[in-house]
């Protein structure tokens, strides 16, 4: 099997471990190198002057290579430029672009190994230009959806929500990562091919529990420092967890999107003493620190499966979190967290009282939700069934390409 994968982001070699955008996608690439012959990523990105190199927006992509090997002689990834409009006008043209890379790249393989199934991530351009190419090569493509490009451009009708529409109506399967997000693409158009909801899992051989109860009354945050993740309502409620519980600590993790006014806003209540933000960490660093904690918390108003709460349960911490997106189908109220309305700091502040306080609470949800990542959250376990998927595909389009040729024989 040759599986080419079709990615808006992917981290270069040197940041696979960092909290780099697409990062997540390269885990799951990295478990299913182990059971797929060979694996292509093709991640294309805009050309830009070199000036652009300088910038903090634009730096990432900018400075990425052309190409390197992910598994030597198995698993490679290619970053082909192309060139862009600015923002999002003319995106016709991107799309056309985008189609002819990846038209591109399948046919360099077509008479040394041919490409046996393409597999998109998010519901966009490269979703849209890889159901196109696909059919074009007649191969079964798969569309995994990650979240705003769901809940937020689709369900809102913002500019290139008919891309995700189209791309779920076309692809052969569609793999959503959350039943809300089944909900609002079913809402919108029915599919032609299979649906099934997949989580992509997390590294347990990284992410498990330590060997008991944190001593330290630790409340972990994994996520940009911004409204949309609900940072400020954390803030408001962790004044009041201090009242019951002055000796707790809150540590955040992620990049400060508030240019120091969320530490000034920490400041002005009172609490900064008890806040310490890391600013992003590489991932074995953050599993050192979930072990260190008691309590993980994510109070967002938008979200898809957030790939930090997986990995908090799979280090054995009971959740605090709001009902949004993906998150209630892997938080089990009052199993292994508590769940709470987005905007209520009164709740939340609850929430997080009532575990700082209950030690025995605490292990019991931790148990739980351990015992939870370990049945639906394991990346290996989770690529497995991806590949029996890719394998059905694959074997599907292979008797109907027979039919066909059967067909057309019978008739001539």
């Amino acid at each position: 099997m040759h599986l080419m994968v079709v990615a808006i982001s992917f981290p270069p070699l040197d940041r696979l471990d960092d909290p780099y955008p697409g990062n997540f996608i390269g885990q799951q690439v990295r478990a299913l190198a182990e059971r797929v012959e060979r694996i292509t990523v093709v991640c294309p990105v805009p050309r830009m002057p070199h000036i652009a190199s300088r910038l903090r927006r634009f730096a990432n992509k900018a400075l990425l290579p052309q190409r390197y090997d992910l598994v030597p002689d198995h698993c490679e990834v290619l970053f082909p430029r192309y060139l862009k409009a600015p923002g999002d006008l003319l995106m016709s043209w991107t799309k056309a672009q985008w189609c002819r890379i990846v038209n591109q790249t399948v046919a360099q393989f077509a008479n040394t190994c041919p490409v046996s199934i393409i597999h998109a991530h998010s519901g966009g351009v490269s979703s849209w230009a890889a159901c196109q190419v696909a059919k074009r090569h007649d191969i079964p493509c798969v569309v995994t959806y990650h979240g705003s490009e769901v809940h937020t451009v689709l369900a809102r009708r913002l500019k290139g929500w008919r891309l995700c529409r189209d791309s779920f109506k076309a692809a052969d399967l569609n793999l959503p990562v959350s039943r809300e997000m089944m909900r609002i693409l079913m809402s919108n158009v029915q599919p032609t091919g299979r649906s099934e909801e997949l989580l992509l899992g997390v590294d347990q051989s990284r992410f498990f529990p330590p060997g008991g109860l944190s001593l330290a009354p630790q409340v972990l945050y994994v996520g940009r420092v911004e409204k949309a993740k609900g940072a400020y309502d954390l803030l408001r409620a962790w004044g009041k967890v201090l009242v019951h519980c002055p000796a707790a600590r809150l540590v955040m993790v992620g990049h400060d999107r508030t240019n120091g006014l969320f530490l000034q806003e920490a400041r002005s209540l009172g609490v900064n003493e008890s806040i310490v933000l890391t600013g992003p960490l590489p991932g074995h660093k953050v599993a050192g620190i979930m072990r260190e904690s008691r309590i993980f918390c994510l109070p967002s108003h938008s979200e898809g499966t957030p790939v930090s709460m997986m990995e908090a349960l799979a280090s054995g911490l009971p959740v605090v979190a709001t009902k949004v997106g993906g998150i209630p189908d892997i938080v089990e109220e009052k199993m292994n967290g508590i769940l709470v309305n987005k905007g209520d700091v009164m709740a939340l502040a609850a929430a997080l009282v009532c575990l700082l306080q209950d030690s025995q609470e605490c292990i019991q949800m931790g148990r739980a939700a351990y015992a939870f990542a370990r049945r639906h959250l394991d990346s290996r376990t989770n690529a497995m069934r991806l590949v029996q998927l890719y394998e059905e595909l694959i074997g599907n389009k292979s008797v109907k390409r027979r039919s066909a040729v059967k067909k057309s024989w019978l008739q001539f």
